[in-house]
């Protein structure tokens, strides 16, 4: 996992339990909390992190993992708003991320470990995005997609059937928009 993560996390947790919420998470998870955002660090270090952040706040680590994603979209806005900025709603911005964003984070991190997305489209207003990967973070990916709906300003439904946690190879995320901004 790169440094940016583990940045970003802290950012989070620093601003919902300021920097002795952060510094317990770190004594409690037995990580020393130096992170370079180009290096890459041991899946199991934010992992550790996350178990740590959830028993000291009490909040399920599925739900944590999740506002995670959900915190990251505004993280990944300040540092790449050409990402966000060029796409025409949410089911446009998903579609991009395989083949646009990943693109450019591995020009940046060559040795980044992301997650694959394939995808099936419906019409306008609906996608499945079939997500892969060994750390199996499809709670993480849902967080993201939530939060990249509001920023869009749209309202969607999701079924998340199969899922890598039930055997599955893959997450099988489907989206369909819903409300009045998304034109239905």
């Amino acid at each position: 996992m790169k440094g940016i993560v583990f940045d970003i996390l802290r950012d989070m947790v620093e601003e919902s339990y300021g920097l002795e919420g952060w510094n317990s998470i770190l004594e409690k998870s037995g990580s020393n909390g130096l992170y370079i955002s180009t290096e890459s660090y041991k899946d199991d270090e934010l992992f550790s992190l996350v178990g740590a952040a959830s028993e000291i706040t009490g909040i399920a680590v599925n739900d944590l993992v999740f506002k995670f994603g959900e915190y990251m979209v505004s993280q990944f806005y300040s540092r790449f708003p050409i990402f966000f900025d060029r796409s025409k709603g949410l089911i446009d911005f998903l579609l991009s991320i395989d083949r646009i964003v990943h693109l450019e984070v591995r020009k940046l991190y060559p040795d980044a470990n992301l997650p694959s997305f394939n995808y099936q489209k419906g019409d306008d207003s609906s996608l499945t995005m079939i997500y892969r990967s060994e750390r199996k973070l499809c709670r993480l990916a849902e967080g993201l997609i939530s939060g990249s709906a509001k920023f869009f300003n749209q309202t969607y439904t999701m079924n998340h059937d199969p899922c890598m946690h039930h055997g599955a190879d893959a997450c099988h995320l489907k989206i369909q928009l819903t409300g009045e901004a998304n034109g239905i």
